[in-house]
């Protein structure tokens, strides 16, 4: 799903910043499909609301958009700046 790169982290915010990070980098590309809450979770070891928890910063930064049960992608044109702080 995500080719050769490897999401990392143990914390929301760890996971968060590594997605963001590798958004910015083009290692992420835009549209690119992030892997479903619970693989992710099971990929780290970590509780899936860790997970959900973190995509949940990104989709508030405008990093990511959500779907539902068709998944969380990265957005087309990432946000440059949080949407509050607009």
């Amino acid at each position: 799903m995500l080719g050769e790169y490897r999401i990392s982290g143990r914390r929301a915010s760890d996971i968060a910043a590594d997605v963001e990070r590798a958004v910015g980098t083009g290692q992420l590309a835009p549209g690119q499909p992030l892997p479903p809450l619970r693989e992710l979770a099971g990929e780290l070891g970590v509780n899936p609301n860790t997970v959900a928890a973190a995509y949940r910063l990104l989709r508030d930064r405008g990093v990511i958009e959500t779907g539902g049960r068709r998944g969380s992608r990265v957005r087309p044109r990432p946000a440059s700046t949080a949407r509050d702080a607009r």
